[in-house]
């Protein structure tokens, strides 16, 4: 693949970012915040083309730094990504500008199935 595409992966979870960076890396060049302020900046300075969102993360959390990204662009894929499998905190995602919601643990397939459906698009 001579151009990757860029994601960044919004995770605290060490464990987490590894797998997702392990089954990503070949694919996608790879941007890793620790966390929600750090998520937004490094969006801001890198603007990737999809955003892998962790809900709860230390600081600013998933749903606030979607907020914050959603200022900076209004059509950038932001997938939410959660151990929250509640309804309402599904909605709450959507309602602060994510385009998706996945729940932990991710479905491998599922994930790259729909990373590469919205990269083409």
């Amino acid at each position: 693949m001579a151009d990757k595409k860029s994601i960044l992966i919004a995770e605290d979870n060490a464990s987490n970012y590894k797998l997702l960076e392990a089954i990503l890396s070949k694919s996608y060049n790879l941007l890793h915040a620790w966390e929600g302020k750090e998520a937004v900046e490094l969006f801001a300075q890198h603007r990737p083309q999809i955003v892998l969102m962790d809900i709860s993360m230390p600081g600013m959390d998933g749903y606030e730094s979607t907020r914050e990204i959603r200022k900076l662009s209004a059509t950038v894929p932001i997938i939410g990504l959660t151990a929250r499998a509640f309804p309402d905190d599904e909605q709450k995602g959507y309602d602060c500008g994510m385009t998706e919601y996945m729940t932990k643990p991710i479905n491998i397939s599922n994930l790259r199935m729909r990373l590469e459906q919205i990269l083409k698009a």
